[in-house]
């Protein structure tokens, strides 16, 4: 069912640290751009010296993924990465409490022809991206192009929720829990456009294993179970931040062609390349704190310590 942002929470003492971090969301997002992105600089360096279980996550993803690179490389595409990830807080605030107009003078679009043409076919579209660290901002620039619904992950505190879904539906056609594959199926059937980030270890029940980065990765197979249930196009679509112009691009790519076939892991496969090469292209604006290769092939040994 497509969610709305529902009753607002009750100022009862349960709820008093979700107000608090709504309050400070809430005033981050009037900040102009500028001084939030100041701001976030000497957050970066914070969050770099005290997450060190995530630092050591992240470092762990690079080393694999880029054997090539010196230990050099590594680090400074680390500090450089927990910058982003400081400049993530700012934009969330900023995408759920900013207007249009103010809006629409710090971002653009390439490619919106792409998404364009897969709507006119007439069928769903799958609106695929990647955990980049500005995705929050990309999910409002794809729903302020098109009529678009996201799919997301339920929080667990209410205020956090009613206000995340809140901001939200002020620029989303609506919002469908990860949970409730019935309505994501029913919506691509009906033609809508849905806004979905797969690229996230959901254990073994739920993947198959595909390379990314030449690593054999556990990748949701439901990308694929989608393709084939509703006939949806899947158009790749990338967010990234460009540090020259202090702006948010959204680039969408064509529909990928020959999906879906007979075969998932040769699917999903694709896909984790379309997402590879982006992420190649700017790697330090990638998720990389997240355990994205923790499951792993039976009798492999585990990717972290």
């Amino acid at each position: 069912m497509i969610e709305q942002a529902g009753k607002r929470p009750s100022l009862a003492p349960r709820n008093w640290g979700g107000w608090f971090l709504v309050a400070i969301l809430w005033l981050m997002g009037k900040l102009p751009v500028r001084v939030g992105l100041w701001i976030s600089r000497p957050l970066g360096w914070l969050l770099y010296r005290t997450m060190g279980r995530r630092r050591a996550v992240a470092q762990r993803n690079l080393e694999r993924c880029f054997p090539e690179w010196t230990p050099q490389q590594v680090e400074a595409l680390l500090r450089n990465n927990f910058r982003a990830l400081a400049r993530t807080v700012f934009e969330i605030a900023w995408c759920w409490g900013m207007s249009a107009r103010r809006f629409k003078q710090l971002s653009r679009v390439e490619g919106l022809e792409n998404l364009l043409d897969a709507e006119e076919a007439g069928k769903g579209v799958l609106l695929i991206t990647a955990h980049m660290t500005c995705m929050e901002v990309g999910g409002r620039m794809s729903c302020e192009q098109a009529p678009t619904t996201g799919v997301y992950r339920p929080l667990n505190n209410a205020v956090l929720e009613w206000y995340q879904n809140r901001g939200r539906l002020a620029y989303a056609h609506g919002m469908i829990s990860k949970r409730d594959m019935r309505s994501i199926i029913r919506y691509l059937r009906k033609g809508g456009v849905l806004w979905y980030a797969p690229d996230q270890d959901f254990g073994p029940d739920r993947s198959v294993f595909a390379p990314f980065f030449g690593i054999q990765t556990a990748t949701l197979e439901a990308t694929h179970k989608l393709l084939r249930m509703t006939g949806c196009a899947l158009v790749p679509m990338f967010p990234e931040f460009e540090e020259e112009t202090g702006r948010y691009v959204m680039r969408v790519l064509p529909a990928v062609d020959g999906l879906p076939s007979d075969d998932a892991v040769t699917d999903l496969a694709r896909i984790n390349a379309a997402m590879e090469a982006h992420v190649r292209r700017l790697p330090e604006q990638y998720w990389w704190i997240h355990r994205r290769f923790k499951t792993r092939p039976e009798g492999e040994a585990p990717f972290y310590e």
